[in-house]
């Protein structure tokens, strides 16, 4: 990492500069990507996303960094040496240093409330992650972790950035335990973070009073500047706790939306918004209360209809069959019907409804010598259907639902034709 070029790494808090265009290469698309001899750009790195703005007049779609330092992809090009004006998109900017800020913290209260490390982060577009190796945090544990970690933005702390060098290095050690004073033995300085092997010099972001972490990211000046810091929810992802989080604006955003929610779902249960939750379990006790006897009803519904349409229409190698189009159901009553009419002995169903959507049911009583499930997939895919089903029971839906009949049609002459009538 060249600390001298990437100007940043001082200043997060620049958003114009002045700097030479050192090289230039075709990216593609009529974009160019451009190297600077000094840039205030972040390029997208340890799970920041990169910066945006314009450099030279000309929109920055990207920046990232290689071996060769940072690269800046632009829509269209710019001169070798030319001296160009750089503007940085200061909202992205600083929501990302809100988020990043915020991650510092949210991670020390984790660790030294619950010793739970952080692994990794991402920095999203909409929301943020730190995933923790150890147990998985309680509810209780999250809501207090989030009233702690803001109780820390409140006290608004100096955040400082410094560049340690090998003369430094050797009496930094990664902490061992939730204090950042106290580290292997208590002696030298201790950082939250471990460094990688074969490092020269390295960028230390501190808290202070809280936390020390070698970072390379844009940070704000002080913890009050990180404004709310919103715990969203937690999952289990590859054995490590995953916390979803937000700071700042958009935590604010966050909070307007769910006000406005809140608010609108009070106003439609005619209550005050601290009753909405007593009211919404009311009401969702009472919808599966009512679904529950609206699925008894059907049931009776459905026996009732199979009295009704149980009566034979033919009679196949000593089988009743019941062949019927049913219009005004739908493939879940249809289902219940077929299911009480083949209750009876030496049965054969084949009940249909053109919709929409259009279905197609059959059925047989236990001990007839007949595939339902095979019968359905030939006389489904006849009209453009699709089904299948088990030996004595078969669903299908969609296709035609103009040729319901002639599915019906053939399936009793593949049932005669499989009974040898």
């Amino acid at each position: 990492m060249n600390f001298d070029e990437q100007a940043y790494l001082d200043d997060s808090y620049r958003t114009e500069f002045s700097s030479r265009v050192r090289a230039v290469e075709p990216a593609g698309e009529g974009r160019s990507s451009v190297r600077l001899d000094r840039t205030y750009f972040y390029p997208e790195s340890g799970g920041q996303p990169d910066d945006r703005g314009t450099l030279g007049g000309m929109r920055v779609v990207s920046v990232s960094e290689d071996e060769r330092g940072v690269r800046h992809v632009v829509e269209g090009t710019l001169e070798r040496g030319a001296e160009v004006e750089g503007v940085i998109d200061w909202p992205r900017r600083f929501d990302h240093m809100q988020q990043h800020s915020g991650q510092h913290l949210l991670s020390r209260v984790f660790l030294e409330a619950k010793s739970l490390r952080t692994v990794s982060f991402h920095l999203g577009e909409e929301t943020c992650t730190i995933d923790l190796e150890g147990m998985t945090p309680s509810r209780e544990t999250l809501e207090a972790v989030e009233v702690g970690v803001n109780e820390a933005v409140f006290a608004n702390a100096p955040i400082r950035r410094r560049v340690v060098g090998a003369d430094e290095l050797g009496g930094i050690a990664p902490e061992t335990a939730g204090c950042p004073d106290e580290g292997d033995g208590g002696s030298g300085e201790v950082l939250r973070s471990r460094l990688p092997e074969g490092i020269e010099r390295v960028r230390i972001v501190e808290i202070e009073g809280r936390d020390r972490c070698a970072c390379c990211g844009t940070h704000v000046r002080s913890t009050g500047e990180i404004g709310i810091v919103k715990i969203l929810g937690m999952e289990r992802v590859k054995g490590l706790a995953r916390v979803e989080f937000i700071c700042g604006l958009r935590a604010a955003r966050d909070y307007a939306a769910k006000h406005r929610v809140l608010a609108d779902l009070a106003g439609a249960f005619t209550t005050d918004w601290r009753e909405v939750p007593r009211v919404a379990a009311k009401l969702g006790e009472e919808a599966r209360n009512l679904e529950k006897r609206a699925a008894e009803l059907g049931r009776e519904l459905a026996r009732l209809r199979a009295t009704e349409l149980a009566a034979p229409t033919a009679s196949v190698a000593g089988y009743a069959v019941v062949k019927r189009i049913v219009e005004s159901t739908d493939a879940a009553s249809l289902g219940e019907v077929a299911s009480n009419i083949r209750q009876a002995e030496r049965t054969i169903v084949l009940l249909g409804t053109s919709g929409p959507p259009p279905a197609l049911v059959f059925g047989c009583s236990p001990g007839v010598p007949l595939d339902m499930g095979g019968l359905m997939k030939s006389c489904a895919a006849a009209i453009g259907a699709r089904g299948g089903g088990g030996k004595d029971f078969a669903r299908g839906g969609g296709g035609d639902g103009s040729r319901i009949a002639e599915a019906l049609d053939e399936a009793e002459r593949l049932a005669r034709e499989a009974l040898g009538a």
